[in-house]
């Protein structure tokens, strides 16, 4: 069933998984692995995964590589699923042509990273002509993807308001983790507009403030919980919400914050997933850390059944 722009737009709330990569001692894609934890995810309640951003250590694929984990992913996550690609590059013709490659390999919608490299001249104006000509040129749904901490792009409300007008732009993916900055976007956006929250520190909160869901490095290791959240706040159990919050905020202080991809991959590892290495110069976690990474897990899980 492939779904029209509406149904896409209009499936971009809950939780999204933006899933690991998992290599070899090699350097490869270990596509058995990948494909492994996609399965064990159905079922859970996610409303989809983001292949090929940065928990999955986009800026170290090839092209070839990010296009060869979509078809992967296509042929595990089913409607009304969406799967979702990065396809971020430096110039606009680059963007271009690996998202209209994605699409033809399944992709529902695009994660699409500004243009950063040189910064000084990424205003207002440029970032809506990339973002105009990449959306305009493509034949499904561009989300745009904030997260300055990386990028050393930051990204004004009034910007973001302004690409949210642009036809076929229909969401944000904001990862700065700054609650006044996430206030300040939803005042600015169009209606209908969908925005993401990509920080687990703020997610009741934002989810309160009027952000559609989250994409969360913690749901590939913890998915019961982010989407345990989820649901509570939708059921109105603001006492249950919050307990989920408070379980799953260590998760991100004690882990994916000190120890970034590394630690995720650690995680899944722990919790019976696929983690893999991370692709060199990223260095697997050593013994201490590791123990540091399993005790916040229990810590997590602790009287809780999944």
């Amino acid at each position: 069933m492939k779904m029209t722009r509406q149904e896409i737009t209009a499936r971009l709330r809950g939780v999204f998984t933006p899933v690991v990569t998992p290599f070899n001692r090699q350097g490869t894609v270990e596509e058995g692995l990948f494909r492994a934890n996609l399965m064990r995810y159905a079922g859970i309640g996610l409303s989809g995964i983001v292949v090929a951003g940065s928990t999955g250590e986009a800026p170290f694929l090839t092209e070839r590589e990010r296009l060869r984990l979509v078809e992967l992913a296509r042929e595990v996550v089913r409607p009304p699923e969406l799967l979702i690609a990065g396809t971020g590059l430096e110039s606009t013709r680059a963007t271009l042509r690996l998202s209209r490659e994605a699409i033809a390999r399944g992709a529902d919608a695009l994660l699409v990273l500004p243009p950063n490299y040189y910064k000084p001249r990424m205003d207002a104006d440029t970032l809506a002509a990339h973002y105009r000509a990449v959306a305009s040129g493509v034949s499904r749904p561009v989300i745009v993807y904030s997260i300055p901490q990386f990028t050393g792009l930051h990204m004004a409300p009034e910007t973001i308001g302004r690409l949210s007008r642009l036809p076929n732009v229909v969401g944000l993916k904001e990862s700065s983790g700054n609650m006044a900055f996430v206030r300040a976007v939803l005042r600015r956006v169009r209606p209908g507009f969908r925005v993401l929250a990509g920080s687990m520190l703020i997610l009741h909160e934002a989810l309160r403030a009027g952000v559609t869901g989250a994409v969360l490095a913690q749901a590939n290791f913890a998915p019961e919980l982010c989407v345990g959240l989820y649901e509570a706040f939708l059921r109105r159990q603001a006492k249950a919400a919050r307990t989920f919050q408070q379980r799953l905020v260590p998760l991100a202080q004690k882990i994916a914050i000190p120890y970034g991809v590394p630690g995720i991959k650690a995680a899944l590892e722990y919790c019976g997933y696929a983690g893999g290495l991370p692709r060199p110069p990223l260095r697997p976690l050593g013994a201490a850390a590791r123990r540091a990474v399993a005790a916040a897990i229990e810590e997590a899980r602790a009287g809780l059944e999944f």
